[in-house]
């Protein structure tokens, strides 16, 4: 082999290792763009679920006092006109 050749062998070799360490780097950074976006929607996902719950939640404590509020509301009730018909009875 000449001089030439061998550098010609040389360079093919170093644009072939290039070349396949290029397309190697360019599917991780792909692959890397994939898991970040894939992360951002588990994370969107999540934060939406997370919010979702949220409101349910308050939304049930919010009834369930009303339906608390309620239940004194009526037995209060109950009791002042059972006291009423009470001082009535008594009057007779």
């Amino acid at each position: 082999m000449t001089a030439s050749a061998e550098e010609d062998v040389l360079v093919n070799l170093g644009e072939t290792i290039g070349t396949a360490a290029g397309k190697v780097v360019a599917a991780a950074k792909r692959t890397a763009n994939t898991i970040t976006e894939e992360k951002r929607r588990v994370v969107r996902a999540a934060t939406k679920a997370r919010s979702s719950a949220r409101r349910v939640i308050n939304k049930t404590k919010r009834k369930t006092s009303k339906a608390a509020k309620s239940a004194k509301r009526s037995a209060a009730s109950a009791k002042r006109s059972v006291k009423r018909v009470a001082r009535k009875l008594k009057r007779r």
